[in-house]
């Protein structure tokens, strides 16, 4: 049995249907890891606004307030968190000797060292003994008081905050400041009659009677 298409016809009539089909397969894959958003997804509300003044996107990128990581973030969109960003500095305000120390100390993970033969084992001395609880102290001496344990807050008040988008606190003054700034933000009368800031508004009113009730 002989075949009508040999040598370069053959390999012409093959690309025929491989190109073809190499096309397809790409198309296929692209749209495998296309992701699509469902309409829930695309209209459910905004928790937490851009920090940036007069911005209505959503901040859901985080910028460091300062090198102290207790300061806490601010939220920003895609577009105001590039542009803090650019301008910000993590060394600003420390001087040359002090940039220097951090990038030596960066080998050792910034923690303290000391110098070989400083650090000695010696005998105990009675000064050494530390009694937090008091146990051991004469009848007359009172013991110690003890620092107050840090506030933990409650899963309703962390999510309380968030919704207020200010930092976890003890001062109602602060919660009840963010409270009327937002109020006034997000309020129908203030957009023109808006009715779409309505469960923002009713997330807020909920927010802000959590804490009320709790840190009053």
């Amino acid at each position: 049995m002989s075949f009508p298409f040999r040598g370069r016809g053959l390999s012409r009539l093959s690309s025929l249907f491989v190109a073809p089909a190499a096309t397809i397969l790409r198309s296929m894959l692209r749209g495998r890891n296309k992701k699509y958003q469902t309409s829930a997804e695309r209209n459910r509300p905004i928790e937490r606004f851009c920090d940036r003044d007069d911005c209505e996107a959503e901040g859901a990128f985080r910028a460091p307030k300062s090198r102290n990581p207790a300061d806490g973030y601010h939220h920003f969109c895609l577009d105001h968190v590039r542009e803090y960003n650019k301008s910000w500095n993590y060394f600003d305000g420390m001087s040359e000797v002090e940039v220097e120390n951090f990038q030596r100390s960066v080998h050792w993970a910034h923690r303290p060292t000391w110098k070989l033969g400083e650090r000695v084992s010696r005998r105990f001395h009675p000064d050494d003994l530390r009694d937090p609880f008091g146990l051991y102290d004469h009848p007359e001496t009172p013991p110690e008081p003890r620092p107050n344990p840090e506030k933990r807050f409650t899963a309703a008040q962390r999510r309380a905050f968030n919704v207020l988008q200010i930092e976890p606190t003890d001062d109602l003054r602060e919660v009840k400041l963010r409270y009327k700034q937002l109020a006034k933000r997000f309020h129908p009368d203030a957009n023109g009659g808006d009715r779409g800031y309505e469960d923002r508004l009713k997330h807020i009113n909920e927010a802000y009677g959590v804490l009320s009730a709790s840190l009053g």
